[in-house]
């Protein structure tokens, strides 16, 4: 089967795509990856750090479709990012995954609580892991 980008895509953060690995649902996610868009700074948490094994199961998925998967900002985005980022309780990689889905009028896909509160005050569509993959 070809890869194909899908109408509906979504933007995942690093507490949905670390829950999807645990629950050994890396196959589903590798099925729907034409939904799926990761952007650069969760790539970096859960791939790209050092400090992640070389062989680790969710590193070597978003290397392997690293071309397919990872999104850069947009213009706009980053300066959302940055008003989202100067709030209190947020971390880098929320930050940017929020302002991409409101910008881009995505559903996010997070697990992370704080994040998700965050998420749906700026008026971002939220779902988890679980309900993404059908659990």
């Amino acid at each position: 089967m070809a890869f194909q980008k899908w109408l509906f895509q979504c933007i995942l953060d690093s507490s949905s795509l670390i829950n999807i690995d645990r629950k050994k649902k890396m196959n589903i996610l590798r099925k729907r990856r034409g939904e799926v868009l990761i952007p650069e700074k969760i790539a970096y948490e859960v791939a790209d750090d050092p400090q992640i094994r070389s062989d680790d199961r969710l590193r070597k998925f978003v290397l392997k479709y690293r071309e397919e998967l990872v999104t850069p900002f947009l213009p706009g985005e980053e300066d959302e990012y940055l008003r989202i980022r100067s709030q209190t309780g947020i971390h880098d990689a929320d930050a940017a995954a929020i302002a991409i889905a409101l910008k881009r009028r995505l559903q996010l896909v997070i697990d992370d609580k704080k994040a998700k509160q965050k998420a749906d005050k700026h008026g971002v569509k939220t779902i988890t892991s679980d309900q993404f993959v059908g659990s």
